[in-house]
C-alpha cells in the first residue's frame, strides 16, 4: 500500500511540475504590457529646412497593449500609429547584429524601439521621415 501511495505522489509531483517549465524559462520583452500613447513626434525636411511637429493624444487614452503570445492591441480612437485592432509584433534586440539596437515589427513594419527612462517606451520610424510614437507605461 505504501508503494501505491508513493508512486501516485511521484506520478502527482512529475505531472504538476512539467506545466510551468515553459513559462517560468520565458524572457519578458520590455515592450510587454500596457502603454498609453501621449505624443506623436515628426520631424522632417520642408522646403530645405528642418521641421517639428507634434501631436499631443495625453488626454485620448489611446492604449497599446502588447501581449506575451506577439499580439498587440491598440483602443481608444485613430493615431497617427494604428487604428484600432489587433496586430501582430515581434520584439528583437540587438537587431541587425548591432549591440543596443531594439526594434519592433508590427505586422512586418520595423520600429525603433527605445525605453530611456523607467515607465517610458518610444516607437519610432524616424529613419523613414515617420512619427515617434511616445507612450507612458498604464
Amino acid at each position: 500500500m505504501k508503494k501505491i501511495i508513493s508512486l501516485l505522489l511521484v506520478g502527482f509531483l512529475l505531472v504538476n511540475c512539467s506545466d510551468n517549465d515553459e513559462d517560468s524559462n520565458r524572457v519578458v520583452t520590455p515592450v510587454e504590457g500596457t502603454w498609453q500613447l501621449m505624443e506623436a513626434r515628426f520631424y522632417g525636411l520642408e522646403g530645405g529646412s528642418s521641421s517639428e511637429d507634434s501631436i499631443d493624444y495625453s488626454d485620448q487614452n489611446i492604449v497599446y497593449t502588447f501581449n506575451s503570445d506577439g499580439t498587440l492591441e491598440v483602443s481608444g480612437g485613430d493615431n497617427a500609429g494604428y487604428t484600432n485592432g489587433i496586430y501582430t509584433y515581434e520584439y528583437e534586440a540587438n537587431a541587425m547584429g548591432v549591440v543596443y539596437t531594439q526594434v519592433v515589427y508590427i505586422d512586418e513594419s520595423m520600429w525603433y524601439f527605445y525605453n530611456y527612462e523607467e515607465g517610458e517606451i518610444r516607437l519610432s520610424k524616424l529613419h523613414v521621415d515617420g512619427p515617434e510614437l511616445v507612450f507612458v507605461e498604464l
